[in-house]
Formats: structure tokens, C-alpha cells, sequence
């Protein structure tokens, strides 16, 4: 079971790399950030509603059914790729594989200081984000007693990601890629570090001011994580495939062992995790404001290729 699952990890690395590789192939500037959000959406919001899907699952056909349920997906999907789906990459852009692909890509992409910046600021984001995933079920189920309806409760929180999401892909040909996701940062940060001085040394709220807390709390993320991911990307689209791959893996090298460090301190109240969440975002927001340059295109003037 466990080497399956470790071969699924590995065989699923692929189509996240890709997709984001395809994105930057293809489009550029604000109107890049638009599709990366609702793609980067997908990739936040299937594993906070998986809870609530994979209850269902088991409910109606056993543990089993979920696998077959992977298979079904996975070759759907798989079947639509291959049937409708182009290749982006352009002939002068194709190198041979290679160890040194790597090392040539890393070395590259250390150039660009918005690149990394970004990628740093998306893992620490990220990272804080995994707290939460890592917790929910502590803190709903024990602290708080929702044995009942954790999965229900933990994926209507996605709607504030889902709706914020679309609200990016609107927003953002508007008033641009950085100065939404700014705004964000200042926000995420505000609101965690709101919540850790009201409730510091204290008990835990109610959980309708808990859920009003992380509602805001995900609002912001929509307009966090396609628009990183798209900044991080403006540059090195010459080496968009190496590049999403160099740069997911620093961003989750740095995710995971801030929510494993940041959880450990969540047994018997929520406030680490606001703290966590918080100290995050500070982080990020200084990082942003280091690094950040003017932009690369008027938001009014998004194109593709």
C-alpha cells in the first residue's frame, strides 16, 4: 500500500508541473495569472473538499471504492489530454534530458530575484496552509466536538477559496497580478495577527467566530497562489517546464517543515495556528516588498503568444 501510494505521488508530480508549464507556454503577463488562478484553485480546493467526497465514497461502496474511483478519473483524464490537448513547448526550446538540465535550470533561475522571491513567498504560504490541513480534524473533531460534520464544515470553508478565486480571474486584468496579490498578503497577515493578539493566553472563541476567522483567512488565498505562481513564471518562460518543477519543489521543501513545526504546537487550542499563519505572512510581506519590481506589463494590455 504504502510503495502504490508512493508510486501515485510521483506519477501525480507530473500533471502539476505540467499544467503550470502549459499556462506559461501559452499565455503571459495578467491574463497568464487569470488562468493560473483557476488552475492553481483546483490544486488547493480538491484536497480540502476530499474529506467530505471520500465520506461519501466509502459510505456507498468501502474503502475500495475510492481507488476505483482514482482509476476512473485518472483515465478520463488521461483520455482528454492525449485527444484535445496540443504540445506548447516550442521546437528551440527543447533540450535533451539530462542531470545537468537541472543544475543549468536552478542557476537560471536564481537570476531572476522576483522569481525566487515569489517562490519562497508561495511556500511559506503554502507551508501555513498545511498547518490548517494538518490540524482540521484535531480541531474540529476534539476541540470543538464536530465528529459529525467535520468533512462537511471542512470543505465549506473552500468556498471562500473558490469564490475568491473566480473573483482573481476577474479582478486581476484589472488591477494587475502584484497589486492584487499584495493586498492579499497585507490582508492574510492582518487578519491571522488580529486573531493571535485577541486570543493570546486566552481560550478558544466560538466556532462561528473560529469559521469567521479562517473564512477570511481563505479569501485571501485566492488571490495569493495563481497570482505567485504567475509572477514566479513571468520570467523563465524559456525554461517553463524546469522552471515550475524547480520551483515547486523549493516552495514545498520550505512548506513542509514549517507545517510540521508549526503543528506540533496545536494539542489544546487553535491560537498556534493563527500565530503560525501569521508569522508566515509577515515573512512573505517583506519578502514582496524587498524584492518587488514594477511590472513587467500593463495590466490593460495582457496577451498570449
Amino acid at each position: 500500500m504504502l510503495v502504490g501510494r508512493i508510486l501515485q505521488g510521483v506519477g501525480l508530480s507530473a500533471p502539476r508541473t505540467i499544467s503550470i508549464s502549459i499556462i506559461r507556454d501559452t499565455y503571459r503577463g495578467d491574463y497568464m495569472a487569470k488562468i493560473m488562478s483557476f488552475v492553481t484553485a483546483f490544486f488547493i480546493l480538491v484536497p480540502v473538499v476530499a474529506p467530505a467526497i471520500g465520506k461519501a465514497v466509502m459510505g456507498y461502496t468501502g474503502w475500495q471504492g475510492i481507488f476505483y474511483l482514482q482509476l476512473f478519473f485518472a483515465l478520463l483524464v488521461g483520455i482528454w489530454f492525449y485527444k484535445r490537448q496540443e504540445e506548447t513547448l516550442k521546437p528551440e526550446y527543447k533540450v535533451p534530458f539530462s542531470f545537468h538540465v537541472f543544475i543549468r535550470g536552478t542557476k537560471e533561475i536564481f537570476k531572476y530575484k522576483e522569481t525566487v522571491s515569489c517562490t519562497m513567498i508561495s511556500g511559506f504560504i503554502t507551508g501555513s496552509f498545511l498547518v490548517y490541513l494538518s490540524s482540521a480534524q484535531h480541531v474540529f473533531e476534539e476541540l470543538y466536538g464536530l465528529t459529525e460534520t467535520f468533512p462537511y464544515v471542512f470543505a465549506g470553508l473552500a468556498l471562500s477559496v473558490g469564490f475568491s478565486t473566480l473573483m482573481n480571474g476577474t479582478l486581476v486584468l484589472r488591477f494587475g497580478m502584484r497589486n492584487l496579490s499584495f493586498t492579499a498578503l497585507v490582508a492574510f497577515t492582518f487578519i491571522a495577527l488580529l486573531y493571535t493578539v485577541l486570543f493570546f493566553g486566552s481560550k478558544d472563541p466560538s466556532i462561528t467566530i473560529l469559521l469567521i476567522f479562517l473564512s477570511l483567512q481563505f479569501l485571501c488565498l485566492g488571490f495569493i497562489w495563481g497570482n505567485m505562481r504567475s509572477i514566479a513564471m513571468e520570467p523563465i518562460g524559456h525554461i517553463a517546464g524546469i522552471g515550475a518543477a524547480i520551483t515547486g519543489f523549493i516552495s514545498t521543501i520550505l512548506s513542509i517543515p514549517i507545517s510540521i513545526f508549526v503543528g506540533s504546537f496545536i494539542e489544546d487550542s487553535v491560537w498556534a495556528l493563527f500565530a503560525g499563519l501569521g508569522v508566515c505572512g509577515l515573512l512573505s510581506v517583506l519578502l514582496f516588498m524587498v524584492f518587488k519590481t514594477r511590472p513587467l506589463f500593463d495590466s490593460n494590455r495582457a496577451f498570449t503568444n
